[in-house]
């Protein structure tokens, strides 16, 4: 194990190195990378401030003017739309003492700070200070809010606080995102539903538990899980997430199909496609025939994170009969999931608290978690390349002798499953 900064004891080292072996032998985390403010502040200043993280949609942002300040792990971030239409992100500090110059969502024309009033345009630049004229050379062009990287993918906006961070491109595409969600064209879509609220667990547990199918049948055995056939999973990892292909029912109450397939995917899938990825470290997409869902985890603290749920749709499904209604019957169905999910995250949360707490084996249901308990490792304690590319071997063979319940063999992967929804 590589060193880190990180101290822990013999013990704790020996259940990390049983999370490094293979699924079937391997435990979970420990609990103390759940509960650690270290530990946290560790993954914040080498995850959260190093990666590409989903922010939002494009649509939020249609406006000149239009903006959204938001805190991630506590570091404040302001996204705009300026008047040439680009947008654009900072940090939500102005440079005179640090106040952050504007809150929440809306739309202005500019930022005008609320302790001194020194005013930014929409690209960012100092356009006034009051007795800016007392100080000797203040310089106003180096005075203005200090840029973010930003850019998007498939309607959807990224930033990343790194200044020497990698393209969103070659980021996204070393988990081969962009060539396995191609053809579900999530940028022709428009967003029927937004779902915020927090939960008061690690970040962590949030994204384990979107790709845990081991809970479905249980936990959501009202919901979901009765029409979700677990067994018929088929994971492709990648080098640090998974892309799966699998079988179920459209997110309505008792999986019924209210609206048609996407336009696109119209005569290339049935009624029962569905697939995910995750985007590392924050955001698990999946989609259906008829619809995408994103669902989007950002720390606020060690143990709160802020949960984002979009609800997304081809434009042609807005202009059903009666949309509205059955557009309802969605959100309620995501709300209620999600409230199962965030009653056991919490005690999940109060569990890893306990003394007397001990990590559990996996199983095959859990091979993408397992996969994302060593990148949390990698991430933290260093890469261990040799363990990875064990996993990936494992996943491949696993894969190569996988039938689903119905049909030829999966590879997991869309070219394969899907090879017709080009």
């Amino acid at each position: 194990m590589a060193n880190s900064t990180i101290a822990i004891n013999d013990a704790a080292g020996e259940w990390l190195e049983k999370t490094r072996a293979d699924l079937l032998k391997a435990r979970h985390l420990p609990g103390f990378l759940y509960t650690s403010p270290d530990v946290f502040a560790f993954e914040v200043e080498n995850i959260f401030l190093k990666d590409w993280l989903c922010v939002g949609r494009v649509e939020e942002f249609e406006n000149p003017g239009d903006f959204h300040a938001l805190r991630i792990a506590g570091e404040p971030v302001l996204i705009c739309r300026d008047s040439a239409g680009s947008l654009n992100a900072f940090h939500n500090l102005c440079r005179h003492r640090g106040v952050e110059v504007v809150s929440g969502r809306g739309n202005r024309k500019n930022f005008r700070c609320p302790y001194h009033a020194w005013v930014y345009d929409l690209n960012g630049k100092l356009l006034g200070a009051p007795h800016s004229k007392e100080v000797e050379d203040f310089d106003f062009e180096n005075c203005g809010l200090m840029g973010v990287s930003l850019d998007t993918w498939g309607g959807y906006v990224f930033i990343n606080l790194d200044p020497d961070c990698m393209p969103l491109g070659g980021y996204l595409d070393e988990d081969e995102v962009r060539q396995f969600a191609a053809f579900l064209k999530p940028e022709e879509t428009r967003t029927s539903d937004k779902y915020v609220f927090e939960v008061a667990c690690n970040w962590k547990f949030v994204i384990e538990n979107l790709m845990d199918m081991y809970h479905v049948g249980t936990l959501h055995k009202e919901t979901l899980g009765v029409h979700f056939p677990v067994n018929d999973f088929r994971y492709s990892l990648t080098k640090y997430g998974f892309n799966a292909t699998y079988e179920a029912s459209t997110y309505a109450p008792g999986g019924a199909t209210l609206f048609g397939a996407m336009p696109w995917l119209q005569g290339k899938v049935s009624e029962k496609f569905a697939c995910a990825t995750w985007i590392r470290p924050t955001m698990n997409f999946f989609a259906r025939h008829d619809m995408l869902q994103p669902w989007i985890a950002l720390p606020i603290d060690v143990d709160r994170t802020l949960v984002t749920v979009y609800t997304q749709l081809p434009n042609s499904h807005f202009e059903e009969p009666a949309f509205e209604e059955k557009n309802q019957l969605y959100l309620s169905f995501i709300r209620q999931l999600a409230s199962e999910d965030v009653q056991m995250l919490e005690s999940l949360q109060n569990a890893v608290k306990s003394r007397a707490f001990r990590p559990g084996p996996t199983v095959n249901l859990e091979r993408a978690v397992h996969h994302l308990l060593n990148y949390y490792l990698d991430r933290i304690f260093g890469e261990d390349i040799t363990v990875r590319q064990r996993r990936l071997n494992q996943g491949r063979d696993m894969i190569s002798n996988a039938e689903a319940s119905s049909g030829p063999p999966r590879d997991g992967g869309y070219t394969a499953s899907f090879g017709t929804a080009k």
